[in-house]
């Protein structure tokens, strides 16, 4: 599975090229419950820079 969403990443890239891919450790399908504290972090510093 996790195959599928690094090429459906890659692809994202092609039309987003200012896009970022993060992989949130111990997060398999929900990283929003699975590690929330590292989703927020990452949130939180991408609204920053936007």
């Amino acid at each position: 599975m996790r195959r599928t969403n690094c090429r459906l990443s890659a692809c994202a890239r092609l039309v987003l090229p200012d896009g970022r891919t993060l992989t949130v450790p111990e997060a398999a399908q929900g990283p929003t419950m699975e590690n929330p504290a590292r989703f927020h972090a990452e949130l939180t510093s991408l609204l920053e820079r936007t």
